[in-house]
């Protein structure tokens, strides 16, 4: 009777102790859930809904979900797609740096490539993509392919550049493949050091003949260039009439996409050239100094600063042609091929279209007038075209020296003569010069006069009037200067 009585009641206990602890659980769930029947309105009273009413809504949403048109289906399902994709890049670029990917570099299709000897530096997780150039989804709008990077520790900026858009990259890469007996795309990896051209420079040496005419660079190719090229061209093995059949083949193949890597090592900033500094290439790209904002974005600067970066401009020209051993000239220039950095120093940035001429190999090519001067023609641009900067190349191997730097300059930069602001462009660089300019020191005649001399090496003698003029407009004091020391009595 009493066992009875116990089991009983153990069991009231704990069905006590369920329902307590199922009370416990339901506090605990939202009120709706709790009460399924009790739905809250818009009108802030209560009404009773049971589940087939519910189901009623789940069927009336669906019906309503079909009738949507199927434009707009395939529309959200588009945009779903591409904030999937984006999310994705987004996500990939943050995890993960592609300047440590072999395939992004393109390193597996050396020596049909610019070099390898930075390759470490990148490999070693040193740098970081900075700006779009993070995210891949942007890279197909960055057709020119020229990505900047920080280093992450010391901060200072770099720019890759694959040195062409991939169509351009392409013809080249087919051309060699056919020089190597094989159709369009093979491996040129593979294919290159046993081309028809490979094999002759493994058999007779690194000519000019190999470099002959694939670029501005070698278009009057000497040996005397050629053995400069390879001595300074950055390699980790060795140099010269001993350098690896691979490291040649990365130079021809450097020169006929874009020889920028050769200039910027065979003529360095660090003998006073007006280039970036060059640190070197891992597969196709190349990696040099940041050297500052667009020239571009100084337009609008005081004039005092763009009389600095037009006597840095002329100082340049000067130069690239007063070396005793080589003359360099410029064949594109505008605005775009320039930098300025925070100090306000100027730099050439786009070295592809530049003509070298040995001076020595000058008096050979023009025994009877090579050193006479060669004076370059001034061309009047068709209607509405300001950039029509005209050149023979064939009178830059010839001639010990030319004028043509100071010209390029003045027409295509400092002169009326690069004025586009009727198309649309950009001003030239002295625009809206203020009257002591043009008065006190006769700016705008000399401009003139160095774009369309009229006496025989008048270009040279005004370039080196204009120098002096810019020199003094660049450094005038400021105008709240001399109020401040306008009524000061010099000292006799």
């Amino acid at each position: 009777m009493s066992s009875m009585f116990s089991l009983s009641g153990f069991k009231r206990l704990l069905c006590l102790w369920c329902r307590a602890q199922q009370e416990r659980v339901s506090r605990m769930l939202p009120f709706a859930t709790r009460n399924r029947k009790l739905i809250y309105t818009e009108g802030g009273s209560y009404s009773n809904e049971g589940p087939a009413e519910m189901i009623s809504k789940i069927g009336k949403s669906t019906f309503k979900l079909r009738r949507i048109p199927i434009q707009a289906k395939c529309f959200v399902f588009v945009l779903l797609i591409i904030c999937v994709y984006l999310y994705g890049s987004i996500y990939l670029a943050w995890g993960q740096n592609r300047l440590t990917s072999e395939d992004f570099l393109e390193v597996h299709k050396c020596p049909a490539c610019y070099g390898q000897n930075f390759c470490f530096n990148l490999f070693d997780n040193q740098f970081d993509l900075s700006g779009i150039s993070k995210y891949k989804v942007f890279d197909r709008i960055n057709v020119k392919n020229v990505h900047y990077a920080k280093h992450k520790y010391q901060g200072h900026q770099i720019v890759l550049k694959k040195l062409g858009h991939d169509d351009e990259i392409k013809i080249i890469d087919d051309r060699l493949c056919k020089d190597s007996f094989r159709e369009s795309g093979c491996d040129l990896g593979k294919r290159m050091a046993v081309s028809k051209t490979a094999k002759d420079i493994h058999a007779s040496g690194f000519l000019p003949e190999h470099l002959k005419d694939s670029s501005f660079m070698f278009f009057c190719v000497t040996h005397k260039l050629v053995d400069r090229v390879m001595d300074r061209y950055p390699v980790v093995g060795s140099k010269g009439d001993h350098m690896p059949l691979d490291d040649k083949l990365q130079i021809l193949y450097t020169a006929q996409v874009n020889p920028e890597p050769l200039m910027l090592s065979t003529f360095p900033a660090s003998e006073g050239w007006p280039f970036p500094e060059y640190y070197g290439a891992c597969g196709r790209y190349i990696v040099e100094e940041y050297s500052g904002k667009p020239l571009a974005d100084f337009y609008d600067a005081p004039f005092e600063k763009r009389a600095d970066l037009a006597y840095q401009m002329i100082k340049m020209a000067d130069r690239l042609t007063s070396d005793p051993e080589w003359n360099l000239y410029w064949t594109d220039l505008s605005a775009e091929n320039f930098a300025v950095d925070p100090a306000g120093k100027l730099t050439y940035i786009d070295a592809e279209n530049i003509v070298v001429a040995d001076k020595q190999a000058t008096k050979i090519a023009n025994k009877e007038h090579w050193d006479e001067l060669s004076e370059a023609v001034f061309v009047e641009c068709e209607e509405g075209i300001t950039d029509c900067l005209s050149f023979d190349v064939s009178l830059m191997c010839k001639h010990y020296m030319t004028d043509h730097n100071y010209y390029a300059v003045c027409r295509n930069m400092l002169s009326r003569y690069a004025d586009d602001r009727v198309n649309g462009g950009i001003p030239h660089l002295l625009h809206d010069m203020p009257p002591h300019a043009s008065d006190d020191w006769d700016l705008d005649n000399l401009l003139n006069e160095c774009t369309r001399p009229h006496q025989s090496q008048g270009r040279i003698k005004a370039a080196h009037k204009l120098l002096h003029a810019l020199d003094n407009l660049r450094n005038l004091p400021k105008p709240d200067a001399k109020a401040k020391h306008g009524n000061r009595i010099p000292h006799i």
